[in-house]
């Protein structure tokens, strides 16, 4: 039933890039800035991750998912949900300000019903992507949500997993700071080129990167220091899990744009911006690197054959001490002690 729910609110949105590719003008009221060439291929690119999305929610809801290569579904679904967990929020803000304001989204080149379809069906994707996720991890890695956060791995690495994970996290209070300051209206950094299509989305956008931010480091750091040492280890895995999806995905997409000169000449696109965007891409993916190694290390200590204390001492078997004489068959010694 969740997959099925999960992949419905993809097909919106899926269907209207198809509709697009094969040249339909359905949704589009005038001509975009952006290259036509450029359009194409960006529809092409997010046509193909709506049909890789549908491919790995199947996976999940299916039982020969659990066979399926860890990394097959695990990249993709950190990306996924990463991008789309700003949109279970900004969804419906978007969808309520178009009401009242039709412009206030996009750059008048779609029709006013194109932004919310588009962000309430992304929103809607991000809550049933994570909801078959839950459930593939409930039957295929139960111990992370029974397991507590003192029982984590403290292996040699250990240092410089938490050296790297507080310099990432240096580097992400910078981008903390510039978020919030432009989620509440500052221009600071800001091109000319950006203030006049600036709205609600924007800047809850924003604000959105900073609580992700705040949770990727919170989330990893939790882990690190094993603190609190009887919560549940599934709830810093969440938050790092999401925060680092949010601001590596959200970060290294605004990157490529900038790179591949959609979103213009560099020179104009380029400063503070650009410089948050890879900031937060860097350190994001530093403590995504961090929390790969933590979850590598639970999953050793859950395979390790479990070994009794003291099995061999003085060269002899300790005999049980739960047994008695009774135990053992009559006419047979006790082990000397050397």
């Amino acid at each position: 039933m969740i997959g099925h729910l999960a992949i419905a609110a993809i097909l919106p949105y899926l269907l209207l890039k198809i509709a697009w590719i094969a040249g339909s003008t359905v949704g589009i009221v005038s001509a975009s800035p952006v290259d036509a060439a450029v359009l194409q291929g960006g529809n092409l690119v997010t046509a193909a991750m709506e049909v890789v999305a549908v491919l790995v929610i199947l996976t999940f809801t299916r039982s020969w998912g659990l066979s399926v290569p860890p990394w097959l579904v695990l990249a993709p679904t950190w990306i996924g949900t990463g991008l789309l967990a700003p949109f279970v929020v900004t969804g419906p803000v978007v969808a309520v300000s178009v009401l009242g304001d039709p412009t206030s989204v996009g750059d008048g080149s779609l029709a006013a019903w194109v932004g919310p379809l588009v962000y309430l069906s992304f929103g809607a994707q991000a809550i049933g992507l994570s909801a078959a996720f839950v459930g593939h991890v409930r039957a295929r890695w139960s111990p992370v949500f029974t397991s507590r956060i003192a029982a984590g791995p403290a292996g040699p690495a250990r240092p410089v997993a938490l050296a790297s994970a507080w310099a990432a996290t240096t580097l992400l209070s910078v981008v903390v700071v510039a978020r919030v300051s432009w989620a509440c209206g500052s221009t600071w950094g800001l091109p000319a080129s950006v203030l006049g299509s600036r709205g609600i989305a924007e800047q809850l956008a924003d604000g959105g990167t900073a609580v992700f931010a705040v949770a990727a480091a919170v989330g990893t750091l939790s882990l690190l220091h094993r603190r609190p040492r009887a919560g549940r280890t599934r709830v810093p895995l969440c938050l790092a899990w999401v925060g680092t999806g949010a601001i590596v995905g959200s970060g290294l997409y605004a990157t490529t744009l900038l790179l591949s000169g959609i979103t213009g000449p560099v020179s104009a696109a380029a400063g503070a911006v650009g410089f948050v965007d890879l900031l937060q891409t860097l350190a994001g993916t530093v403590l995504a690197v961090v929390g790969a190694s933590l979850l590598a290390g639970m999953a050793a200590d859950r395979a390790a054959p479990s070994v009794r204390p003291a099995e061999y001492a003085g060269g002899f078997p300790h005999p049980d001490p739960t047994s008695g004489p009774a135990d053992r068959s009559p006419g047979t010694p006790l082990p000397r002690t050397q």
